[in-house]
């Protein structure tokens, strides 16, 4: 068997990565010319660790992220609203959350694929078992993986329609180089505003790197100009706490990552004939729960198990789709669900919000954990 993987972004670097383990042939293609250390920060969930354990990367991440002991919600005002002990996540379930680069991450990634990653490679059509590239020359395999994110032409071509949805927040990113002090580089998350719908974080993601994000309630395609950016984010931040004040005193505008958040109505097919979706492609998510990157890497796992285990591929696919589908459809809904409860732009919503959540009970939050981290990775 040899599989085409399209997209080199995290969930095709671990596909490939996954079908090396499995001794899959396959082929990497990747539309940019060359990979850069481009993004900003991510976190990678328990559950994502817990793969990279199987993938023996786990070290090498772990060596190069930050591993967050706690992490909170807070409002405005630094009242507690959510507290979260990362130490027995990590006991209950193995691993827990690690903050890294995205750059950082995607560098760990190539590294650990064992042959070349054919660059400025955008795929422009898909005729059976064969590939073409825009620049044409083409490729051929049994298995052709859609790893090409939000706007995956695959599978806008060749497995199903995406609607897309705007999640009404638009998103405001960078790394700033500098270093946070020992306590704060451990404890990280998210404070609330009480009106007009932001949020924003801080985490240290490697030496001399904070990973800022902030996010506001406001109409897809708001444009702003950097210097425009920075002034809007200074403004909208003037009532958080004095940290987040001192990171973004050091934003440089020319830095600043700004996109609005959709995600795609979930879909209920994830592959067609010989041709199959891994990723945002099959199931692009808000980052409101954090696990946008780690449901793809999941994916890429499962996926390369049962390629290992079945001769025919539409077998493998209809067992990864049925072992996939409905979990990842539940962390997009229950991600679309967050994003719209921190959208709340007055005073009383938000107040109510926040006690909410501050008051959900344990073992809610138990069945949280259990069913984002405690998940079954073994493939019969």
């Amino acid at each position: 068997m040899k599989a085409i993987i399209i997209g080199a972004g995290i969930g095709g670097l671990t596909t490939a990565i996954a079908l090396q383990q499995q001794q899959i042939q396959f082929e990497i293609y990747e539309a940019a010319p060359e990979l850069k250390a481009v993004g900003a920060g991510i976190w990678l969930g328990g559950n994502a660790m817990n793969v990279y354990e199987r993938l023996g990367l786990a070290d090498a991440l772990k060596a190069s992220s930050i591993f967050l002991e706690s992490v909170f919600i807070k409002d405005v005002k630094g009242n507690l609203l959510q507290f979260i002990d990362n130490l027995d996540i990590q006991q209950r379930y193995g691993n827990a959350t690690h903050a890294i680069h995205r750059g950082t991450l995607q560098q760990i990634l190539a590294n650990a694929v064992k042959q070349p990653i054919h660059l400025g490679k955008r795929c422009a059509g898909i005729n059976g078992n064969v590939v073409r590239f825009e620049d044409g020359t083409t490729d051929s395999a049994d298995v052709i993986i859609g790893a090409d994110g939000i706007r995956s032409v695959v599978r806008e071509q060749y497995v199903t329609k995406a609607q897309y949805r705007y999640s009404g927040q638009t998103c405001w990113r960078a790394i700033i180089n500098t270093t946070l002090p020992p306590s704060e580089q451990v404890s990280s998350g998210e404070v609330w505003s009480r009106k007009g719908g932001v949020r924003a974080s801080i985490s240290q993601v490697g030496d001399q790197q904070v990973y800022f994000w902030m996010t506001k309630a406001m109409p897809a395609g708001s444009k702003f100009s950097p210097t425009e950016a920075l002034t809007y984010i200074r403004r909208e931040l003037a009532p958080f706490d004095l940290r987040i004040q001192d990171i973004v005193s050091r934003l440089d505008p020319d830095a600043l990552i700004h996109g609005d958040l959709y995600d795609i109505q979930p879909l209920k097919q994830w592959y067609h004939g010989n041709v199959v979706l891994v990723g945002d492609a099959a199931h692009a998510s808000t980052p409101n729960l954090g696990q946008g990157a780690s449901q793809a890497i999941e994916d890429a796992y499962v996926l390369a198990a049962y390629l290992g285990q079945e001769s025919q591929p539409e077998k493998a696919f209809a067992k990864y789709q049925l072992r996939r589908l409905k979990r990842a459809k539940r962390v997009v809904d229950l991600s679309w669900m967050l994003g719209r409860l921190t959208s709340v732009k007055n005073t009383t919503g938000s107040l109510l919000r926040n006690y909410l959540i501050r008051h959900t009970p344990n073992r809610i939050a138990r069945k949280q954990f259990d069913f984002l981290y405690g998940v079954n990775l073994n493939i019969e």
